[in-house]
């Protein structure tokens, strides 16, 4: 007998600046699975990113908020010398790490890399984020580095791809093909988001496109088919076997989601026989975050030729296809969250295939699609283009952050995406509010069940 579907709590999550143990790991070009570190400081600077202050323990320039990580692996109190600039062998580091001929010689010459001066503002920035006169550390402005900035390894890149690094020396993050911004890109409003959702990262100030939890969606990164939304031909879902991971052409270490075809099934299977999107992926959903439109299709496979009841947004606004009249038990095969009971995280197993968890929250070191499968303050970190990622150990942070008292030492706080009450607040003041699904406002009762740390589009 089938289960009666429950109303859609889908977790969907974007992971914040303020865990050091991210920048430190992700920085230094560690490949992000398994246990994760957290340093004590969460994190150094005034700009409020996860960047180390002066004195830290660093791997490379990037783990530092001066992009100066010295020969003892601490960082500097000294800003880095800017491109262009005077340099000495063994003196202050420069920002592109290359003092060439007693000149700072630039990683990139279209726009301006991390830690280097910006006196025309954020357009001067490969990351489009000047702070006090200096392009902002990649931490700052998103959980993954920007197109064009400073890095070490393809893992510390949005794009999955990193060119022109070698042993110890920075390289700059490559574009590849994409027909939408890949999550954590930074993103301005209602336009370009594979995830169609631009939501503010940290408290710098910057906007980075919104991850949807479980398969990726249309245009996203990429390993292996499976990873995508319809890409696992064996799963049932509706639009199973439609979709494929098309490697980058110029950096096959990575792909990109495509767009649903029926050639792509093997054997014609059922699940895909028509052009529409799978269960999970994006769709067109009007009005989204106050944008007039997305350019996605409409016809989710679970109502093919109509989104109209099919395409919702999940609590943190990403527009879906929800396509199943009964909600996926434990160990059933699943696209997000959404699809299972009680919204029970949808996570890979051991083959890496998605099904509903039997729990309602991962522990510290568990398996997770997105910091909402974590429990209350661990975020997850996955790797560029994967569904797995690692849960991280908890993170503590001042009431004052969270709009408490300032005598109350330190308290678990909600990351992004996670659920929080009246009692169990968000971190960095991000709003505790009604999830995109009931509609939003404030969560100001404590009887509401379905409160989630997000921001609406802006």
């Amino acid at each position: 007998m089938p289960l009666a579907r429950p109303a859609r709590v889908l977790h969907s999550v974007l992971l914040l600046s303020l865990l050091s143990c991210f920048a430190a790991c992700h920085h230094s070009g560690a490949v992000l699975t398994g246990d994760q570190g957290v340093a004590g400081d969460l994190g150094g600077g005034t700009d409020g990113g996860a960047c180390f202050a002066a004195g830290a323990t660093c791997a490379v320039a990037t783990d530092c908020c001066t992009l100066d990580c010295n020969a003892s692996h601490v960082c500097s109190s000294t800003q880095c010398i800017s491109d262009g600039q005077s340099c000495t062998a063994g003196g202050a580091a420069c920002c592109s790490a290359t003092c060439d001929s007693g000149t700072c010689k630039p990683l990139n010459t279209t726009c301006k890399t991390a830690g280097n001066a910006c006196p025309n503002g954020n357009a001067d920035c490969c990351s489009q984020l000047c702070i006090d006169g200096t392009c902002a550390a990649p931490s700052v402005v998103s959980y993954c580095n920007q197109t064009g900035d400073i890095c070490y390894h393809d893992a510390d890149c949005c794009t999955g791809a990193c060119d022109g690094a070698t042993t110890g020396s920075p390289g700059t993050c490559a574009n590849i093909t994409a027909g939408c911004n890949v999550d954590g890109l930074s993103c301005s409003g209602c336009g370009g988001c594979c995830s169609s959702f631009c939501a503010p990262y940290g408290t710098a100030g910057s906007k980075v496109c919104q991850p949807a939890s479980g398969c990726h969606v249309l245009g996203d990164l990429c390993h292996v088919d499976t990873d995508c939304c319809g890409g696992a031909v064996t799963t049932g879902l509706p639009g199973a076997g439609l979709v494929k991971c098309n490697l980058d052409p110029t950096h096959p270490q990575i792909g990109t989601c495509g767009a649903a075809n029926p050639n792509n099934c093997p054997n014609g299977e059922a699940t895909c026989k028509n052009t529409c999107q799978p269960e999970g992926d994006v769709c067109h959903f009007l009005g989204n975050g106050g944008c007039s439109s997305n350019s996605f299709p409409a016809n989710c496979c679970g109502a093919p030729g109509s989104s109209k009841g099919v395409c919702n947004l999940d609590p943190v606004g990403v527009p879906r296809c929800y396509g199943l009249t009964a909600c996926v038990t434990q160990g059933a095969s699943c696209a997000s969250a959404a699809d299972c009971c009680d919204s029970m995280p949808c996570l890979p197993g051991a083959n890496g295939a998605l099904t509903c968890s039997a729990v309602s929250c991962q522990p510290s070191g568990s398996v997770c699609t997105t910091t909402a499968d974590c429990c209350t303050g661990a975020a997850c970190v996955v790797p560029a283009g994967s569904v797995q990622g690692t849960c991280s150990p908890t993170v503590t942070q001042p009431p004052t952050d969270m709009g408490g008292s300032t005598d109350m030492g330190t308290a678990v706080c909600a990351l992004y995406g996670q659920h929080c009450s009246t009692t169990v607040m968000c971190c960095s003041g991000v709003a505790c509010a009604r999830s995109a699904t009931s509609g939003g406002g404030a969560c100001d009762s404590a009887s509401y069940t379905d409160c989630v740390c997000y921001s609406p589009i802006l």
